[in-house]
């Protein structure tokens, strides 16, 4: 275990929180999107298929994974710094 100064401390525990936050805002803007979950969409994709001329779905669930899988790191970072 190393020590840290508070002040640096809460730096990182405040910036860890505004990351979350953001990553957070990606996934409401997804879900408000296609009002679905990733998973159903993803789901979609699988049994639709995605357009020739437009990917921008599978860009998005791509996107929304990646959001998804952040979140999830930077939540047990920040369960791991109490």
């Amino acid at each position: 275990m190393i020590s840290i100064k508070k002040e640096v401390y809460e730096a990182i525990v405040r910036k860890l929180r505004e990351e979350v936050e953001y990553y957070k805002a990606i996934v409401k803007k997804f879900e408000k999107k296609y009002g679905c979950s990733l998973e159903e969409l993803e789901e979609r994709i699988e049994k639709e298929g995605v357009p020739v001329d437009n990917h921008e779905i599978w860009e998005d669930s791509i996107e929304w994974r990646n959001a998804i899988e952040e979140l999830e790191k930077l939540r047990k970072l920040l369960e791991e710094l109490g």
